[in-house]
């Protein structure tokens, strides 16, 4: 009884902390991905990208659950945006899609750009929502 007690509780707390980690998965994605692909970052760029929070930005592009009311499903473009010390008001921005769990997100593309918070979000969804640094 205590084994099927303790496995039942495993398998909860399992099924619990998998759907809260995808968004930090998806960050250590997105570093992985600046680091490899902009080897021309300043020092001080690299360490703003290993050591500070990213803010993540998503918006609907595709409604899969039939309705407009906010799904799991959704096909979501999803953006990891870091500041860019180099350069006051720019940021990097890592580019992806998934769907709005983030459970198979992967980055397409990085760039540097200047960005408002209010680009990329929802229209009644406004600023940066989601992900481990949500203010």
């Amino acid at each position: 009884m205590k084994v099927l007690r303790f496995f039942i509780v495993f398998l909860i707390s399992m099924a619990c902390g998998c759907a809260i980690n995808y968004p930090s998965k998806a960050v250590s994605k997105a570093r992985a991905y600046v680091l490899a692909n902009m080897p021309e970052l300043s020092e001080k760029a690299i360490y703003t990208v290993k050591y500070t929070p990213p803010r993540i930005f998503q918006k609907r592009i595709l409604v899969r659950g039939g309705t407009p009311e906010d799904s799991k499903n959704d096909v979501m473009h999803t953006c990891i945006v870091w500041p860019y010390p180099d350069q006051e008001g720019m940021n990097i921005v890592v580019a992806g899609v998934s769907e709005r769990r983030m459970d198979d997100w992967s980055p397409i593309r990085v760039v540097i750009r200047k960005m408002d918070d209010n680009e990329l979000a929802d229209d009644k969804d406004k600023g940066d929502f989601g992900g481990p640094s949500n203010k």
